[in-house]
């Protein structure tokens, strides 16, 4: 009976601590929705019950926010950078994946670590000479670099590796007994049975490419391929120390990342889970 009140006291401590921890992460998301709906004065009232409430709730500051920028073009750009970047990454990646796990072929292990070992390259070094290959590509001002060069991820490579080296050698092979090609292989059975593996793939790679902001600011010079983190940069210069409005592009970068996670959420716990224990 102790041991069952124990269990109980420490599920109790638990709960609470992660509720209590919830609630600071997720703070400055609810001061950032709500400072985005506050006039100006409203901001820069100093009043700590001001600062956690909406008085006068008004859509000027996003009306503002469209006239200064292109905000929704900037949106619709990364949205097609992300998109273009996911959907390659999820092919290619479980495609190698699948070969590193389960098919046979001379120095298979050597290139699977050396792919591995380009993880550990500072992402900085590879800047100048990414830069001087995709102007001998002719790929500057363009979505190009920020799309091709993102389908060979490393970490997507390792992570569908280690999660279709779990699934069943049996199956395969009964597959081949069937007269399935590779191929056929990899689309009939491994891709059905890797979707909590596409889904972590998906948000992974599309929280990468939406918040990358290194790589278009090097690639792109006209504004109106500007991507959502180059548009955010903007909103600093022209709207200098308006609060509201900088919170307003800040809220419309955030909300389609969250509900994308939270579509996906059961998927990437269950992927993440099954590789950590069988990889």
């Amino acid at each position: 009976m102790k041991s069952f009140y124990k269990i109980k006291l420490q599920r109790i401590i638990l709960y609470f601590a992660m509720s209590v921890g919830a609630i600071f992460m997720t703070l400055p998301f609810y001061f950032m929705m709500t400072t985005s709906f506050k006039g100006i004065k409203e901001v820069r009232n100093i009043d700590i019950l001001s600062a956690l409430w909406v008085h006068h709730p008004t859509l000027e500051t996003y009306r503002q926010l469209f006239e200064g920028l292109p905000y929704l073009k900037f949106m619709w750009n990364s949205l097609i950078v992300a998109v273009a970047v996911t959907i390659g990454t999820l092919f290619f990646s479980t495609l190698a994946g699948f070969a590193f796990a389960k098919l046979k072929f001379p120095g298979r292990d050597k290139i699977f670590f050396t792919i591995l070992a380009t993880i550990m390259i500072p992402g900085s070094v590879l800047l100048v000479p990414g830069f001087l290959l995709m102007r001998d590509f002719g790929w500057l001002n363009t979505f190009l670099p920020l799309i091709v060069p993102a389908w060979a991820s490393s970490f997507s490579i390792f992570l569908s590796r280690q999660f279709i080296k779990a699934i069943p050698d049996d199956m395969i092979d009964a597959a081949k007994i069937d007269g399935c090609s590779n191929f056929r292989i990899y689309r009939h059975i491994i891709l059905p049975l890797s979707r909590p593996l596409l889904a972590t793939l998906a948000i992974l790679t599309f929280l990468y490419s939406w918040n990358n902001f290194i790589n278009p600011l090097i690639y792109l010079q006209d504004e109106n391929l500007y991507t959502l983190p180059l548009g955010i940069s903007l909103l600093q210069g022209r709207f200098q120390r308006i609060e509201n409005i900088q919170m307003a592009g800040a809220t419309l970068a955030v909300i389609p990342v969250i509900v994308i996670f939270f579509i996906l959420q059961k998927q990437i716990v269950k992927s993440l889970s099954t590789t950590g224990l069988k990889g």
